[in-house]
């Protein structure tokens, strides 16, 4: 849990009891309550020290944009708001957090499949009380976007995901002739080299799996099927020894070492081929980096792109992979 989010927890949860004038609350009241709605609502059982709650006040104290600017005074060993109309909920956004809230909306314009996009729009007119636009003419930042096929999934699915809805759809593989139906449990949407992937487990294979929305004919939900996420584990982890999407069970990260060419080493010291990616050695030679990964499809993908700048040294196998792929590639070009 990130520590500004439970911070501004701690804060909601101080700014709950003093609105609550009827009862006097001691340090040790509130210290107590913020322990208990930290474990109720994250499961930390670990109290706050007296240093967080006196850092706590003091920050709530302070002005804006810092803090809230709470009229905090202590009576009689009890902490009250002076003005007892006094809320932190009630504080008007600045113009600073408008610009935010409009610069996130319009980042998110590039992805208006998404409803996230459609509520954020809505809060943003709720909060304001305004339509907000850009004043400048061209956007000043753009994501890497491109339209594919699947898309108009998304909203479905992300849906079915929040709701903890089973799902039944029609898939056609790139390998199959005819599509085949599937009842999955949804779990997680990613987007990978352009494309919208689905991470469900699979009622008919046992197991989670990942599925192309742009290979999705249609999909109905299934209220009568109970959701089951008892494999619905760490999205990060699931994805942690790969590069892309594709994951075949039972296999086991292997040692990498690669050789990087000079004029390519500053392009995948900045931008690394894997977060595994560290470095051995840099001379004139090149760069020597190891990768701890699952080869996979998107693996080989990735450094045949690459082409001559880069040079896997071992293990064999993948060595050899790559340089029968390369070789059919060169007879492509022969006359």
């Amino acid at each position: 849990m990130p520590r500004n989010k439970l911070a501004s927890f701690r804060y909601r949860v101080i700014n709950n009891c003093l609105k609550n004038s009827a009862r006097k609350w001691t340090r040790i009241d509130l210290i107590n309550t913020i322990d208990k709605q930290l474990f109720e609502s994250f499961g930390i059982d670990k109290g706050i020290s007296k240093r967080t709650f006196h850092y706590d006040i003091d920050l709530m104290r302070s002005l804006p944009p810092r803090g809230f600017d709470a009229p905090i005074v202590v009576k009689d060993g009890c902490y009250i708001y002076e003005d007892q109309d006094y809320s932190i909920d009630s504080i008007p956004l600045t113009d600073i957090d408008i610009e935010s809230i409009n610069n996130a909306v319009e980042l998110l314009s590039q992805f208006k499949q998404l409803p996230i996009y459609s509520q954020l729009s809505l809060v943003k007119d709720k909060v304001t009380g305004q339509i907000l636009t850009n004043n400048e003419t061209e956007p000043i930042i753009e994501l890497e976007y491109r339209e594919v096929m699947g898309t108009e999934f998304l909203a479905p699915i992300y849906q079915s995901i929040k709701e903890r809805i089973v799902i039944r759809i029609e898939y056609q593989s790139f390998h199959s002739a005819e599509p085949k139906e599937f009842i999955l449990h949804p779990y997680f949407l990613k987007q990978y080299n352009h494309r919208w992937y689905l991470l469900a487990f699979s009622e008919r294979f046992k197991n989670v799996g990942t599925y192309s929305l742009d290979r999705i004919h249609s999909i109905e939900n299934e209220y009568n099927i109970s959701f089951d996420d008892s494999l619905n584990n760490s999205h990060a982890l699931h994805f942690q020894d790969i590069i892309g999407v594709t994951l075949q069970p039972g296999m086991e990260p292997v040692e990498i070492v690669a050789l990087i060419a000079p004029a390519q080493a500053p392009y995948i010291k900045t931008k690394p081929i894997h977060n595994s990616q560290k470095i051995i050695e840099e001379n004139e030679i090149g760069l020597k980096i190891v990768l701890m990964l699952i080869p996979n499809y998107e693996f080989y993908s990735t450094l045949l792109g690459f082409g001559e700048s880069v040079t896997i040294l071992s293990p064999e196998p993948i060595r050899n992979e790559i340089f029968h792929k390369l070789k059919s590639a060169c007879q492509n070009y022969e006359v």
